[in-house]
């Protein structure tokens, strides 16, 4: 897709491409860096140090790797502070190969996402409304029975920050203790094009094809966190990915996945192809998945 498309689907409501990308570019996550929409693989934006002599530093980018080891950690949450409360967006590792991980098994408490829809909604009565918000998409798609009656008709996916390719998951349920549930920080919904998309057989770039690099490149360090346009949004608008060769201090990819659909809907999707920029907005902000629908 172009550009313009892109930052359409993003929600971002300038009538121009450059002040719509001057919208991007101030989401607070993404501010430390030169974000640059690649122009030839599309649908991702590779993420630069804004000081020209920290691009490609090796020293910069061992210094990542060891701070990070310094820890005696398997992982680590990303976070921000903002509001006056920490805010975990993501977490980070060292991925090695034929390393077996064990974790607690901390209690889990049930997930926030299916916790809060029933506190919304009886999921004993029948509410027209319900399907009108991704509390209660995410909720069918984390039930077995249900997923596949849903996931087709909205092209969504329960995406994970972190992916479960890493064996480390359920890591994130020990560190935050035994009244969290990894599901708290690491999932949200995602469409499925910028989730699986492999780049094979002349498929775009998704966050599948990220993930196969980091497994590719181990031992390597692996950063993943869920980009908000505000700390307030329901819906992430993207994934920053960041991957970083352990033994040479070399970044291999540094991008930032947006959360939108490649091109059009399936047909079998009942999402409407001509969603505006204010209908996706309203999306990202509230969950609202009535302003995507076919009218």
């Amino acid at each position: 897709m172009e550009e313009r498309e892109v930052l359409r689907k993003l929600g971002f409501t300038s009538d121009t491409e450059e002040q719509a990308r001057k919208e991007l570019n101030s989401v607070e996550q993404l501010k430390p860096y030169k974000v640059e929409y690649a122009e030839e693989d599309e649908n991702y934006y590779d993420l630069q140090p804004k000081n020209p002599e920290d691009i490609d530093n090796k020293e910069k980018l061992h210094e990542i790797v060891k701070s990070f080891s310094a820890h005696y950690r398997i992982i680590l949450p990303v976070f921000h502070y903002a509001y006056g409360r920490i805010i975990i967006t993501g977490w980070r590792a060292c991925l090695y190969n034929e390393l077996q991980y064990v974790h607690k098994g901390a209690k889990r408490d049930k997930s926030w996402i299916k916790k809060r829809y029933e506190e919304k909604d009886d999921p004993q009565k029948d509410n027209p409304k319900k399907g009108n918000h991704v509390d209660w998409l995410m909720s069918q798609l984390l039930s077995d029975k249900k997923h596949g009656d849903v996931s087709k008709p909205y092209h969504m996916d329960v995406g994970h920050v972190f992916g479960r390719f890493t064996d480390l998951t359920p890591l994130i349920s020990d560190f935050l203790g035994s009244d969290q549930n990894h599901d708290h920080i690491n999932i949200y919904p995602e469409f499925k094009s910028a989730n699986e998309n492999d780049k094979k057989d002349g498929i775009d770039y998704g966050q599948l094809h990220f993930e196969n690099e980091a497994k590719i490149h181990k031992p390597c360090y692996y950063e993943a966190e869920a980009i908000f346009r505000d700390w307030n949004d329901v819906v992430p608008i993207g994934t920053r990915i960041r991957i970083i060769d352990i033994n040479n201090s070399k970044e291999l990819y540094h991008v930032f996945i947006p959360n939108v659909v490649h091109g059009k809907f399936p047909q079998d999707s009942i999402l409407n192809d001509a969603a505006t920029a204010a209908d996706y907005h309203k999306f990202f902000k509230e969950g609202d998945l009535q302003a995507l629908k076919k009218k």
